[in-house]
């Protein structure tokens, strides 16, 4: 029998699970949040160096790419029940679509 990754989840309100187990489950949830986090800060990046390039279309797919790995990052933490995470995940959704809609504004103005 081959190990298996025990998700979250699956261990609120198991009594029966040993606390190591239990906390292992929360840290690979907290390892997957904060890699999707990380992906969407690198996009981020990629979409503003494009935007310097003069790039329009590549930033475009970046920024969107940006935003579906926040918004990603959001529902996995809701599904994990971390509050905190979750919070995280929201005002970093918040602030990455308000500084592409703040450059998107001040390139055409």
């Amino acid at each position: 029998m081959g190990h298996r990754p025990v998700a979250v989840e699956n261990l609120k309100g198991a009594e029966d699970l040993p606390i190591v187990t239990y906390i292992a489950g929360m840290g690979a949830c907290w390892e997957s949040v904060g890699g999707q986090l990380l992906a969407s800060g690198v996009l981020m990046l990629s979409g503003y160096q494009d935007l310097g390039l003069r790039a329009r279309m590549g930033a475009g797919f970046w920024f969107f790419m940006a935003i579906a790995f926040g918004i990603s990052a959001l529902v996995t933490a809701i599904r994990a029940n971390l509050s905190y995470a979750a919070a995280i995940c929201a005002v970093v959704l918040c602030s990455e679509i308000l500084l592409i809609l703040r450059r998107w504004i001040n390139r055409n103005s």
